[in-house]
């Protein structure tokens, strides 16, 4: 209970005791005073404030956290606590949780089998490949060559003296779900590569490399090659030559249904050819028919059709197998450049499920959510700072806070794996997706991060150590912008500079 005197009574009862204090107060020194802000680490702050404050980008808002991974000292921090749409810094979570938890070394394993005996150089019966999500098989692992695996295949093949496959090639890709894309992600990004489907069996990244050559003279149809060249993707050509001198307008889409596509525009007639890539539908067909034409044009002959266990009746599915050979991927330690370093979508997708089969049992997308969320418990970070739709940050159902992205890059830094993370993670001014950025500054060959764009997003986290040697943590996301995402990376490189320039902070 707090007992309330009246004025005058409480000020005769304390008075005795005011006056004791007054006494002692003036035979006892003054307590020092609190000590004051660092006056570098003031400057810093005043001076990140007035970068990210910039009137350009008055509508957008912006998340930034900058840490000192020597003294732990949080230096600068925006919004740290917010949701932001990450864009592709979620790579950042698949990456890192990938390989925290299925390690370095994992590998995919690819199966080949046959459905009847090998008699007298004939396999009598079908060829069935039965996928692992591996995202090796394509030219981005081969030097270019996305056939470079189907063609060491047939060489195993005639190792086991085949030379005739009476049957089919038969595609199973059922070691994940059926769901081609991630949550939420634009149906008007589906032509595109970065948005090409994801399945158990993956070839060349669901891709296909389309190039237009100028016809021979002004009013002509274009020349248009495929690569890998293949049956699987007719091409309806509705494109023209133009005067030289005229606007390159070539555009490649998919038609409505199955896995056509359609070349529209012009090309002028001094532009020697367009190159682009467009995405494929049906990875498991797309697979199996480039798998049977590798093979025939190999010297092995083959009698079926290349099909996709999933369109075959019950009946017509192979009841048994015996595994011939099996392809055993690159380690992980090596696909994550592969990942990281181009920011590739569909490997961050393949990723994910594979978490999900590996630690949950079943390869989808929620199951590998879950187990990205028991990873990132286990490491301290807080679960509702991290609301995940996908494994490679193409959908904006993603959000993520910038505190949550500095504990993963914490995490990381104490991690025995680090160094191959860190490895993986494009290099200012050197590459991946920031060779061409902060070269010929203090940055180039400095800053190891993820960078990270999507529509009116721009991101990027990761790693830099300042002039004075200290190592330090950033993450800067802005949402909502409406410049260009070169205005906002003008931003985050300035105060990048005003870190490296920043005096020891201990």
């Amino acid at each position: 209970m707090t007992m309330h005197l009246p004025k005058r009574i409480s000020t005769l009862l304390f008075a005795p005791a005011l006056a004791s204090c007054a006494a002692a107060a003036a035979s006892t020194p003054p307590p020092a005073p609190a000590p004051a802000p660092v006056p570098a680490r003031t400057g810093f702050a005043a001076a990140l404030d007035s970068i990210f404050g910039d009137t350009t980008f008055a509508g957008a808002n912006w998340g930034v956290v900058v840490k000192s991974l020597e003294t732990g000292a949080t230096l600068y921090e925006r919004n740290g606590g917010k949701m932001f749409v990450p864009a592709s810094n979620m790579k950042l979570v698949t990456g890192s949780t990938a390989l925290e938890t299925l390690g370095p070394d994992f590998r995919y394993r690819t199966v080949v089998a046959a459905t009847g005996p090998v008699a007298n150089g004939e396999l009598r019966g079908d060829l069935v490949v039965v996928g692992s999500g591996d995202p090796t098989i394509a030219a981005d692992f081969h030097g270019g060559d996305a056939r470079a695996v189907f063609r060491a295949w047939a060489d195993s093949l005639r190792a086991h003296g085949v030379r005739r496959i009476t049957g089919r090639v038969i595609g199973d890709d059922d070691v994940f779900d059926d769901v081609p894309y991630g949550r939420g992600w634009a149906w008007d990004d589906m032509n595109d590569d970065y948005s090409a489907e994801i399945g158990g069996l993956e070839f060349n990244l669901g891709v296909a490399g389309v190039t237009v050559a100028r016809g021979a003279a002004p009013g002509t149809a274009p020349v248009v090659t495929l690569d890998p060249a293949t049956a699987y993707i007719p091409a309806t050509v509705a494109a023209r030559t133009a005067a030289p001198g005229a606007m390159e307008q070539i555009e490649v889409t998919r038609q409505d249904t199955g896995p056509g596509i359609v070349i529209s525009g012009e090309i002028p007639a001094d532009t020697p050819a367009v190159r682009t890539l467009v995405a494929i539908r049906n990875n498991t067909a797309y697979f199996s028919t480039v798998l049977r034409e590798t093979l025939i044009a190999s010297g092995i002959a083959v009698g079926g059709a290349a099909v996709d266990q999933d369109e075959l009746a019950p009946a017509m599915r192979p009841s048994s197998r015996q595994t011939l050979f099996t392809q055993t991927s690159p380690p992980l330690s090596e696909i994550l450049h592969g990942f990281l370093k181009p920011s590739q979508n569909q490997i961050g997708e393949l990723l994910l499920k594979t978490e999900g089969r590996v630690l949950r049992g079943q390869g989808t997308a929620s199951a590998g959510i879950a187990a990205v969320d028991s990873a990132t418990r286990a490491w301290g970070l807080p679960p509702r700072r991290l609301a995940q739709a996908d494994g490679s940050g193409l959908s904006r159902y993603n959000l993520v806070a910038p505190w949550f992205l500095i504990g993963i890059l914490e995490h990381m830094r104490r991690s025995p794996n680090f160094q191959t993370f860190y490895d993986a993670l494009p290099v200012a001014g050197v590459d991946g997706t920031l060779a061409g950025r902060m070269k010929g500054t203090p940055l180039q060959g400095n800053v190891h991060a993820k960078t990270g764009t999507v529509s009116n997003v721009r991101s990027l986290s990761g790693y830099m150590t300042t002039a004075a040697g200290e190592p330090m943590v950033f993450s800067m996301i802005v949402n909502h912008h409406t410049v260009t995402s070169r205005d906002a990376d003008r931003l985050a490189e300035a105060a990048l500079l005003r870190l490296y320039n920043l005096p020891r902070t201990r």
